[in-house]
């Protein structure tokens, strides 16, 4: 049965077995606690505090985060994509008792050094860059500034304005004198020092070029170029420093599997106790009410009676109001594809598992649209290799292993078109002529050069899908005892669109000629007699039963957007050739024109695979949802999360 069955499971408990049992429940990992909260007529939840246990995590999430950002070896991007899950024992999970406290001080501590070290190599880069604009001038810059009858100051004054600003400072009065050294660009650098008594005009002469003296942030001493060279020198010793602390900060990741192990167990402690609140209690019981799959009640009561017997379990099949989570059950081939299932939304737990019906469907589509040989041989051997290196997870798997099946689909699509890497092995050197024969043989239809059958083909199987739909809305309505929906407008339609096929067909088959007319007549009357029951008058009811064979246009539209299976697999063959016919013209070049020949075709073939594999997944995809699901399927269904270990890091044996 693709989704399991569910039921409600409450345990009634004496308050003393309260922990024994939330702890049984945890290691089993087959009840979700979901308690309804009709309850608290004549019970209530505890209040328990979770603060100190989040702080706990907080600071545990803190030094893995440290440990990550000062790792002197980055992991590599399917590392970090897919990280794996080290092992351990239950015994060495629940034994867990690291003391990550003098781990998170230090790490605090060699943080704030090293933030502070960052700031004031921050800081101080932007004084040398600054300071090194003056290098050039002798002048000590504590020279700059104000006496008692004195102020100096220095201006960085473009070419074009240096005369004019002497010229107006000679017309206002002789108060003052300048020095000039080399600046930047088209700047000069002036020293100009003046009396107090011409400090006044000095500004409005200043204003009036738009000139403004140079403000120093601090203190410096010396010369701009002593200056700069302490500046470089202190730059050095915090470089060292830092250097210092970053080495003592990777000396820290030795404790990396503690605190991962630490984390996860804090994590599974925290999950049981935010469950122990949504336990309800009365003065001498505790009720413990969740979700279970009908096959796990047994083994949930036989574990219960090792733990004594001061305890009551009831067990229910939901009621049709009921939020029932599901569990998709599916077979070894056909669970690859609820990755599909997953990404649209879960089915409620009072309809079809749509899985079994699209996993077909979309195996077919993919091979279609990637549709050759030698790639689908690369994605089969990715898909089904990949996981194994790479120590994925179990959904993880299961993506990549649905992507080696599209791969395989690939290699049988490609047989039956001839496309091996486009037309590559056509081109074969002759002592492998007897593989380009093999080849020839296999071929059924060739897209290229008669590309009529293989869109006819996509568009018979974008039939079929949409019959399909309607066959299994028909039952899903049938079950839920919705018979005149079932019949009049989902077995309905599915004659009529059946009919007019016949209808076609019998052009070109003879023995269709007597049955299709009927047929076609019969059912399109069926559907005008029935789509317009909601309505009273008689008339209306016959003008809308009309007006519905308008409908046949809708399911037209979606019968042709299978057109674009054909559309995908003619282009991955199409730019296969023109990778081969593009390394042949750079082949051709004298000396290393082979070596070049070779890999412009091996990254044009790449990019094919990568972009035709994307194609062909997506739009596999969106015929499923759009053309497929819309005939039959209702998501909104909650995935079903049993009460157990929450781990992250590690894989509780």
């Amino acid at each position: 049965m693709p989704i399991s069955r569910m039921q409600r499971v409450s345990i009634i408990a004496h308050h003393s077995r309260e922990a024994e049992i939330v702890a049984l429940l945890q290691d089993l990992g087959v009840l979700e606690i979901d308690v309804t909260e009709d309850m608290a007529t004549f019970a209530e939840k505890p209040v328990i505090s979770t603060e100190e246990l989040e702080r706990t995590l907080g600071e545990i999430r803190y030094c893995l985060d440290f440990l990550n950002r000062y790792r002197s070896e980055k992991p590599s991007f399917l590392e970090s994509f897919l990280p794996t899950p080290f092992e351990v024992s239950k015994e060495e999970f629940l034994a867990c008792n690291f003391n990550h406290v003098p781990i998170y001080r230090a790490c605090t501590s060699l943080e704030e050094k090293l933030n502070t070290i960052r700031t004031t190599i921050n800081r101080l880069s932007a004084h040398l860059e600054f300071l090194s604009r003056f290098e050039k001038i002798p002048v000590p810059l504590e020279d700059v500034g104000e006496t008692r009858f004195t102020r100096s100051m220095l201006l960085e004054v473009p070419l074009e304005k240096k005369n004019l600003l002497l010229e107006k400072l000679n017309e206002r009065g002789s108060l003052w004198a300048s020095f000039e050294f080399p600046g930047r660009a088209r700047n000069v650098v002036v020293f100009l020092v003046i009396h107090k008594d011409f400090s006044l005009t000095c500004n409005e002469v200043l204003q009036e070029l738009g000139l403004t003296p140079v403000v120093f942030s601090q203190a410096f001493e010396g010369t701009p170029k002593e200056a700069v060279e302490k500046l470089q020198a202190r730059l050095k010793e915090l470089a060292k420093e830092r250097e210092q602390l970053l080495k003592k900060a990777t000396l820290y990741s030795r404790f990396e599997r503690d605190l991962k192990l630490a984390h996860d167990y804090y994590a599974s402690l925290l999950e049981r106790r935010h469950k122990e609140q949504e336990i309800f209690h009365t003065r001498e019981t505790v009720v413990i009410s969740g979700w279970a799959r009908a096959e796990d009640v047994d083994k949930l009561e036989k574990s219960l009676q090792v733990i004594g017997k001061e305890w009551v379990l009831l067990s229910r099949d939901p009621k049709p109001e009921e939020k029932v989570p599901i569990d998709l059950q599916n077979g070894p081939w056909t669970k690859n594809f609820e990755v599909l299932t997953r990404l649209y939304g879960l089915p409620n737990y009072w309809e079809l598992d749509p899985t079994p019906f699209l996993a077909p469907f979309f195996f077919l589509f993919f091979g279609i649209c990637l549709g050759d040989v030698i790639y689908g041989l690369v994605l089969a051997l990715l898909g089904f290799l990949a996981p194994n290196f790479l120590g994925a997870s179990e959904s993880t798997k299961r993506f990549f292993h649905m992507l080696g099946w599209g791969g395989i689909a690939s290699i049988g699509v490609g047989i039956a078109t001839g496309s091996w890497l486009g037309d590559t092995f056509d081109y074969l050197p002759g002592f492998l002529s007897a593989v380009t024969q093999f080849k020839r043989a296999l071929t059924l239809i060739d897209p290229i050069t008669n590309p009529l059958p293989m869109l006819v083909f996509s568009l018979l199987l974008g039939l079929v899908q949409v019959l399909v739909g309607l066959l299994v809305s028909f039952v899903k309505e049938w079950k839920r005892r919705n018979y005149a929906s079932a019949v009049m407008d989902q077995l309905g339609w599915f004659a009529f669109i059946l009919a007019i096929v016949f209808y076609l067909g019998s052009t070109q088959f003879s023995f269709l000629k007597p049955i299709a007319m009927p047929f076609l007549v019969g059912t399109a009357l069926f559907l005008v007699a029935t789509q317009g029951r909601q309505k009273r008058n008689p008339i209306m009811k016959i003008i809308s039963g009309i007006f519905s064979l308008y409908g046949v246009i809708s399911y037209l539209g979606d019968v042709l957007s299978y057109s674009r299976l054909f559309a995908l697999g003619l282009s991955s063959s199409i730019i296969a050739i023109l990778a081969r016919t593009l390394g042949a013209l750079f082949g051709s070049s004298p000396y290393i024109g082979w070596l070049i020949g070779l890999l412009v075709a091996l990254l044009f073939n790449v990019f094919n695979l990568v972009m035709s594999g994307l194609g062909a997944f997506v739009h596999s995809a969106r015929l499923q949802y759009v053309e497929f699901f819309t005939k039959f399927y209702e998501n909104g269904g909650k995935e079903f999360q049993p009460f157990g270990y929450k781990t992250k890091y590690i894989r509780v044996r």
